[in-house]
């Protein structure tokens, strides 16, 4: 005996499997809107994809505008930082501070620390990569490194990701310049983060305050960002040749914004 299935069920079973087939291809086409959308939106995956860009960017260009205390010592510091990076190891730094103004590059083959105003440079190996050449510059500039941790160094979020000691709570978002920042904040040790990021992609830094708190007391750190998106940056931006009558120093020598 045959069975005749009814051809109102025969639609029914299509149209329920292509409505189920439709969303789909609705979530894969357009993730925001699909169940994934939570997942992405965690502060843990915010921080993730702005460690990821800084990470892989081959080039980048940044104004930091930072002020420090140091409440041990009683000291500050302030200015104004510009940063243009290249990987693996170009870079141009130049520091607007109280103290005077220092520029660092490196071509690739040479790290050349010049203080205009004192008439004076230094140079050095270039280093392996941007990341060591900023550090290296850092004492000499006198500029805080903690936004080179933050950014770059201290891999806090594996120990988020791993439920370890560090803490991550987000924060109310805030109006930054013109744009809408994301806020979040991270302890880890004697580390305290607070950075809002902007709510676009890549979620950059619009903002960061780092705290740190050990046997010495409290350094508070805070930089406010300007990024150039897309920057585009001409080869020549990381070669430099002193003017005439400005002396070269030899390493042992002191070459900082207060000499």
């Amino acid at each position: 005996m045959r069975h005749v299935v009814p051809i109102s069920l025969l639609l029914f079973i299509f149209s329920s499997y292509a409505c189920v087939a439709q969303e789909r291809l609705a979530e894969t086409a357009n993730p925001s809107k699909s169940k994934y959308e939570a997942a992405a939106s965690t502060p843990e995956a915010t921080l993730r994809r702005m460690h990821d860009y800084l990470i892989s960017a081959k080039d980048i260009e940044v104004t930091s505008n930072f002020s420090s205390i140091d409440k041990a010592l009683g000291t500050t510091a302030s200015g104004s930082v510009h940063y243009i990076l290249r990987k693996p190891n170009l870079l141009r730094v130049t520091a607007n501070l109280k103290r005077g103004k220092v520029v660092v590059f490196s071509d690739g083959e040479l790290l050349t620390l010049h203080k205009p105003a004192a008439r004076k440079y230094r140079r050095s190996p270039a280093p392996e990569d941007t990341l060591a050449g900023l550090y290296r510059a850092a004492g000499v500039l006198g500029v805080p490194t903690r936004m080179f941790d933050f950014f770059w160094s201290v891999d806090y979020l594996a120990e988020i990701d791993t439920s370890a000691p560090a803490q991550l709570i987000q924060l109310k978002s805030q109006k930054i310049g013109e744009k809408t920042c994301d806020g979040f904040n991270i302890k880890y040790g004697d580390d305290d983060w607070t950075v809002w990021l902007e709510r676009a992609e890549p979620p950059l830094p619009c903002r960061l305050i780092s705290r740190r708190k050990d046997t010495s007391g409290l350094t508070i750190q805070t930089n406010n960002f300007a990024w150039k998106a897309r920057p585009k940056i001409d080869a020549r931006t990381f070669q430099v040749t002193p003017p005439k009558g400005h002396k070269e120093i030899g390493l042992g020598e002191l070459l900082s914004p207060s000499d």
